[in-house]
C-alpha cells in the first residue's frame, strides 16, 4: 500500500526539515557555465542523505556539463508539502521540483514551471524512444508535458522482490517445509508449533502472529490475500473504484485475525505497535509469523543475521484467503509517476536539464547511475556486468556507501527497472537473480532448496501490467477529507471487529464497521475516485491506441 501512511513513515525516518532556497535565483551565486564549468542547478529532493559530490555524479558532471545543489525536504507530518507551497507563494523556488503530480499542478497553474514537449522534441530522442507507446501519457489534456519520470521496461519480477507474509524457518522445519498457500494452512502450522514449544524466548513471550498497527495490519494484508493489486484502500472492477475495506474479502481476513486473537496467538500489543516496536520483537526472535513488506523487513533481518540467529529468519510466501484465488497482486505499472521532475521558470538553459535526463534514458546512462563505474563498482566477467566484490562487501556492511558513492540518489528514479535488459542483452541494474541468490546466507539457501527455488521472487505470481496504480493519481481536493475520515474510521472499527469474543459479536461489530464507513461518505468517495480512474483510463487508452 504505497499511500499516505507508508509515505509518511518512510520520510519520518530521515532528518528534519531544512531551510529553503535562501533567496537563490537561477544564475545568482552559481556557475552559469559561461567559463567552461558545469552549470549548477538547485533541485528539490526527498532524502537528506543525498549529496552531489560522489564519484558517479562527478562522471555525470564531466559527461553532461551540469551539477546540482540538492535541497532536501523531509516530511515531519505534513511539513514537506507546506514547504513547497511556501516556495511557490514566495516565488522563491529551486530550478527543479521533484514532487507529486498535485504539487506540480499547483506550480503549473501559477505559471512557475515550463512546458517540456518542445525541449524533449529537440533534446530528448531517447526519452521518446524508451517511453514508446507510453510517451503520450506524459502529456496533459492540452498536449503539454510539465513533468518527467521513469518508464518501466522490466517484464519479470524484480529479483529482489518478495511476498509479505513471513514465516520463521524453524516453524517451517518442524512442519516439514510445506509451502503455505492459504490462511488456514498458516493458522494450522502456527497453532501446532505454539502448542509444542515453550511460550517464551529468552524470558519474553513468543508471539505466533504480529504486525504493525494501521494499514499493514488491516489493509494491505487483507487485499494482498485476496490477490488484489495494490491500489491502496481501493479495489477496481470494470473501471469502477470502491473503498475496498468493507468487502467480503476484507471481512474474511479480519476473521483470520479474530481467530488468532481468540486463540491467544495474536500479539496483545498489535494495535499500538509502530514499525520500530514491531521490528524489535522480530529481531528478538519472538515472532513466528507476520505481514511485513520487504523495504521494512530487510533491515530487521540484517539484525537477525548479525546476531547469528539464522533459524529466526523468515520465508516469504504469497498467502491467499483460501484456495482458488487468482493472484493478481503483483502489479507492475508502465511508469514510475508519483514523484515527478518539473523545471521551474528559475532555471536557465533548461535544455541542459533535458539533455541530462535524456542521457539517463540511454544504455550508457543506465549503466552509470545503476551499476556505477567499471573497475570501481562493477566488473565485466565473461561479457556480463557483475558487482565489484570489494565494493559489494562495503555496500553490504554499510548501506550508506550506496549514497556516498552515488549508486543511490534522485536519478535512480529513471531506472528501467530490475529485470529490464539493455540493448547489449545484459541487465540494466545489478539486482539480477544470480546476484540476489548469491547474497543469501547458507540457511536461507538451504530453505529455498527445500522448495526448489533460487530466490524468494520465484514464489511471486507473474507480474500484471496495469495502466497505473491508483496511488499514482491524485485524490481530488474535495474527496481528501472523506478519504482521511474513512481511513481513520476503518482502523478504529477494524480493531473492534478483530477483538470480538464470539461469532455473533464479530458479525455485529462488522456490520457496525460497514455502517460507519458508509455513513462517513463511502459512496461519495467511490464516485470521486471512479471519476479520477475513468478520466485517466480515457487518457491512457487514447495515448496507447
Amino acid at each position: 500500500m504505497k499511500k499516505r501512511w507508508i509515505t509518511g513513515l518512510s520520510l519520518l525516518l530521515t532528518a528534519s526539515l531544512v531551510a529553503g532556497c535562501g533567496g537563490k535565483e537561477a544564475g545568482t551565486d552559481k556557475n552559469s557555465g559561461e567559463d567552461g564549468g558545469a552549470i549548477n542547478y538547485s533541485m528539490q529532493v526527498w532524502d537528506s542523505s543525498y549529496k552531489w559530490d560522489t564519484p558517479i555524479n562527478k562522471k555525470l558532471e564531466e559527461k553532461m556539463g551540469v551539477s546540482f545543489e540538492y535541497l532536501p525536504i523531509v516530511d515531519g507530518g505534513g511539513s514537506g508539502a507546506s514547504k513547497v507551497d511556501v516556495w511557490l507563494a514566495s516565488e522563491d523556488y529551486p530550478d527543479i521540483i521533484n514532487d507529486s503530480p498535485l504539487t506540480i499542478g499547483k506550480y503549473k497553474d501559477a505559471g512557475a514551471v515550463i512546458p517540456l514537449e518542445d525541449l524533449i522534441e529537440e533534446h530528448g530522442p531517447n526519452i521518446k524512444k524508451k517511453f514508446g507507446k507510453y510517451f503520450d501519457l506524459l502529456k496533459d489534456e492540452e498536449g503539454h508535458i510539465y513533468s518527467l519520470y521513469g518508464v518501466n521496461l522490466a517484464t519479470e519480477p524484480s529479483p529482489d522482490s518478495q511476498a509479505s507474509f513471513l514465516v520463521q524457518y524453524d516453524v517451517l522445519e518442524e512442519a516439514g517445509y510445506p509451502e503455505i498457500k492459504t490462511l488456514d494452512e498458516l493458522y494450522t502450522i502456527l497453532e501446532s508449533y505454539y502448542k509444542n514449544h515453550p511460550k517464551t524466548e529468552d524470558g519474553k513471550d513468543i508471539i505466533p502472529f504480529s504486525g504493525i498497527s494501521g494499514g499493514l495490519l488491516d489493509v494491505n494484508p487483507a487485499l494482498n490475500a485476496a490477490g488484489l493489486p495494490d491500489h491502496g484502500f481501493y479495489e477496481i472492477k470494470d473501471d469502477n473504484v470502491s473503498f475496498a475495506m468493507t468487502s467480503d474479502e476484507s471481512k474474511e481476513y479480519l476473521k483470520f485475525l479474530n481467530k488468532l486473537q481468540n486463540a491467544g496467538m495474536l500479539d496483545k500489543e498489535v494495535f499500538s505497535l509502530n514499525a520500530e516496536m514491531a521490528g524489535a520483537k522480530i529481531t528478538q526472535g519472538r515472532v513466528l509469523a507476520t505481514y511485513m513488506p520487504a523495504w521494512l523487513m530487510r533491515g530487521y533481518e540484517s539484525s537477525i543475521i548479525a546476531n547469528g540467529d539464522y533459524d529466526k529468519l523468515y520465508a516469504k510466501f504469497p498467502i491467499m484467503l483460501h484456495e482458488g484465488i487468482e493472484d493478481l497482486s503483483n502489479g507492475l505499472p508502465p511508469t514510475s509517476s508519483s514523484t515527478n521532475l518539473a523545471i521551474t521558470t528559475k532555471a536557465k538553459n533548461p535544455e541542459r536539464i533535458i539533455q541530462l535526463i535524456d542521457y539517463l534514458f540511454t544504455d550508457e546512462g543506465q549503466i552509470l547511475v545503476n551499476w556505477g563505474i567499471e573497475g570501481e563498482h562493477y566488473d565485466v566477467v565473461d561479457g556480463k556486468r557483475v558487482r565489484n566484490a570489494e565494493f559489494d562487501t562495503k555496500l553490504k556492511s554499510d548501506p550508506s556507501v550506496g549514497t556516498s558513492e552515488g549508486i543511490q540518489g534522485p536519478f535512480n528514479r529513471y531506472s528501467f527497472g530490475n529485470g529490464a535488459k539493455l540493448d547489449d542483452g545484459d541487465y540494466a541494474t545489478p539486482i539480477t537473480k544470480d546476484y540476489v541468490a548469491s547474497s543469501y546466507d547458507d540457511r536461507t539457501k538451504e530453505v529455498l532448496a527445500k522448495y526448489g527455488k533460487q530466490t524468494w521472487a520465484d514464489f511471486a505470481a507473474k507480474p500484471v501490467i496495469y495502466p497505473t496504480m491508483l496511488w499514482q493519481l491524485n485524490t481530488p481536493e474535495d474527496a481528501k477529507p472523506i478519504a482521511i475520515k474513512l481511513e481513520e474510521t476503518w482502523h478504529k472499527e477494524a480493531a473492534k471487529v478483530i477483538l470480538s469474543k464470539t461469532d455473533a459479536e464479530f458479525e455485529s461489530n462488522w456490520n457496525e464497521a460497514v455502517s460507519q464507513i458508509e455513513k462517513n461518505g463511502k459512496q461519495k468517495l467511490d464516485e470521486s475516485m471512479t471519476q479520477v480512474w475513468q478520466d485517466y483510463m480515457e487518457r491512457y487508452n487514447q495515448a496507447v491506441k
